[in-house]
């Protein structure tokens, strides 16, 4: 199983940084992360994953869910903005982008996240509830088996 870590970034005119997608005639939405390195705390690759997809500096709470999803383990975090001007990084998503694999980073307002494709689905609910107050900075119980949306 793979281990992934993903940032939930808002900001102050009430909206969530996704990272918009066009693979293989697909098109949906992710929070921004990746794959956790051998060596890293899932903390620090988010961090790391940031950088690398969206050009933001970011700092990270404590885990906020950990979900199975789709062979992937994926430990998600609160994370606050930093430094940096919101693009697409440097990172592989910038080398590996091409008119038919295609990544944007966008801000989009909350209230429009349910026009969103946003995968997985838990992932809008834990966006919800990030927006709406402080949650317990526990990991919640890993989810079930997903699949994309």
């Amino acid at each position: 199983m793979r281990a992934r870590a993903v940032a939930i970034i808002l900001n102050d005119r009430a909206e969530v940084l996704l990272m918009l997608r066009r693979k293989a005639g697909r098109a949906y939405a992710t929070l921004p992360g990746g794959g956790i390195e051998d060596g890293e705390t899932p903390a620090q690759a988010c961090v790391r994953e940031v950088l690398e997809e969206v050009n933001l500096t970011v700092t990270v709470g404590p885990p906020l869910l950990v979900l199975e999803n789709i062979g992937n383990l994926e430990h998600y975090f609160r994370a606050q903005v930093q430094s940096g001007e919101m693009r697409l990084g440097d990172g592989p998503e910038a080398i590996r982008s091409s008119d038919e694999n295609w990544y944007s980073p966008q801000w989009v307002p909350l209230t429009q996240l349910e026009s969103v494709n946003l995968v997985p689905e838990q992932a809008r609910e834990l966006v919800r509830e990030v927006a709406h107050g402080p949650l317990t900075p526990t990991p919640l119980p890993t989810g079930e088996g997903l699949t994309e949306g």
